[in-house]
Order: C-alpha cells, then structure tokens, then sequence
C-alpha cells in the first residue's frame, strides 16, 4: 500500500499548544483494497472536486484535500476525504458549518458525526468525510472502523476552542456552536466570531462572541460598527451598547477588553440583560484560567 503524507512538518498552534501534522497513510483495512491513485487537491483546483462548495472551504484556510477510494469482494465501496486547514480553528470552523445537530454524534477525533452513507469527523487541524455505497446493513460498522483508523493515524486530535466554554449553558442547543471566519454578521470589519443558538422559553434566539487581539482592535471595531449602522453614539467606551441594526434589528452587545459579545434575534430586554451577564461571567472564568 502506497504511503500518503498530508502536511509534513507543519506546526499549528491552537490555545498555546503545538500540534504538529503528523506524517499521514491512509490505512489498511481488513477486507479492503485501494481503488485507484489517491487523488490529491490543493486551492487551485479543488472545484474539480467540489464545483460549487469551494469557496466556502476557501473561506476557512483549505490547504490541502486527499481522496482515497476503496472496495471490497461486494462490491462495496468507501471514499475517505481527508481536508487539511491551515490551523485547527479552521478545521472547527468549516466542521461547524456543515455539522448536523441532529445527527449520532460519535468520540471519533475531537468529535464525528453518522447518518446512513456517511461520518464526517474533526481532529487536529484536519476535517475528514468518509461516504459509504452499497456497504448494506454493516454501513454504520464499516464507516464507524474506517473513521476509528484515519483518526489515529492523523496523530493528536487538540480539543474544541476554549472560548467555546464561555457560552452560557442555559437553553443552549447542542452542538450548534460555529466559527464564521469572514464577515460575520455580515460586516467585513467584524472579521471572524463564534455563534451558538438558543432556546428557552419558546423564545429562540443567537448568541455571539469575537475574540481580538488587543482592546484597540476591539475599540476600532465599535467605531466603525456605530458608523455603518448610523448610530447616534459618538463615543466609544467598553460597557453595554444597545443598537439599532438595520438587518438584525434592535442588537445588545458589549465591549471589554478584546472581546465584543451580543445577543441577537430578541427583544426581550430583561432576557438580553441576563444573558450578556451570564456571557461576561463565562468570559472572566476563561481569562482566569489561561
């Protein structure tokens, strides 16, 4: 069997950490043989692959995609989609997108997901998407060990963001947290920022946080905010603003330090007020233990 390396020597660093891409084969699967060359992408061609999606994957820092393809004595068959990202948040990040909440999620790298036909997992700063034809009632069986074989040979699997823990548990709805790379919210100068949604008393509503490098980026960030939307507030002090937004509607969000976290989707005051708190709370517990 042919040796595939994805990423040699690379080192990504995610929350202090050095993960560093492993030297990657496609394993060896008992009654299963390779089909074919294993196919390899790289930006300049990956529409070939996925004509309509790429730039989506673009948007996450895609560097590289290895497409392997096997059969067996049934004619079954099962391709294995290795993508690698430039650092382990954009691998979460393009998982996040595509994620399904409702699926069987699964302990498979960071974390997988199964419906019939497919598992698509996230570890380190690799998105890994195994499909599955003609493989009968064993699908589950067969997917769930070839998954379990990628994953240890992509070597250390990292962990979610830690910022993701500063999100208030209360009606929070499982596995909807996401990583929006570019234009998040629809503006170019809020850059990236992490959303989960919400539900609690019928009332469904989305939380949201962005993470910067210092308090002037955050500082520069409000100014231009407030500009765009036209808001009467000049000046730009860290604490509470409530805004009127023209495509998200009347917006409670707050400043401190370098982040920015708001509320979105609600007019319930007493309800935004509550949950901004219970976010800043979060947000002093994870500066806390770093």
């Amino acid at each position: 069997m042919k040796t595939i390396y994805l990423g040699v020597g690379m080192f990504i660093f995610l929350m202090g950490t050095a993960l560093e891409a492993k030297d990657f084969a496609f394993p060896e699967i008992t009654g299963w043989k390779e089909s074919g060359e294993i196919q390899t992408f790289i930006p300049k061609n990956l529409y070939e692959y996925i004509n309509g999606a790429a730039d989506l994957y673009f948007s996450y820092d895609f560097q590289e995609l290895k497409v392997a393809e096997y059969q067996n004595e049934k004619k079954g068959s099962v391709t294995v989609d290795v993508y690698r990202h430039k650092t382990p948040l954009h691998a979460f990040g393009i998982y996040s997108q595509e994620r399904l909440p409702e699926a069987t999620f699964l302990d498979i790298g960071i974390q997988g997901y199964y419906e019939q036909g497919f598992l698509n997992f996230l570890t380190g700063p690799y998105y890994v998407k195994i499909s599955t034809v003609n493989t009968g009632p064993e699908d589950r069986e067969v997917v769930v060990a070839f998954a379990k074989k990628v994953a240890q040979n992509l070597g250390e699997k990292g962990s979610f963001p830690s910022i993701l823990s500063s999100f208030p548990a209360e009606g929070k709805k499982g596995n909807s947290e996401m990583f929006i790379s570019k234009n998040f919210l629809g503006y170019a100068f809020f850059h990236s920022g992490f959303t989960a949604d919400y539900e609690l008393q019928g009332k469904k509503f989305k939380l949201f946080v962005i993470e910067r490098v210092n308090r002037d980026e955050c500082k520069a960030i409000i100014e231009k905010y407030l500009q765009t939307i036209k808001s009467p507030i000049k000046e730009t002090t860290e604490g509470r603003y409530t805004l009127s937004d023209p495509h998200h509607g009347e917006i409670d969000l707050q400043w401190q330090g370098r982040y920015i976290w708001g509320i979105v989707n609600i007019n319930d005051v007493d309800l935004r007020s509550k949950y901004l708190k219970l976010f800043e709370e979060g947000l002093k517990k994870k500066v806390s233990s770093n």
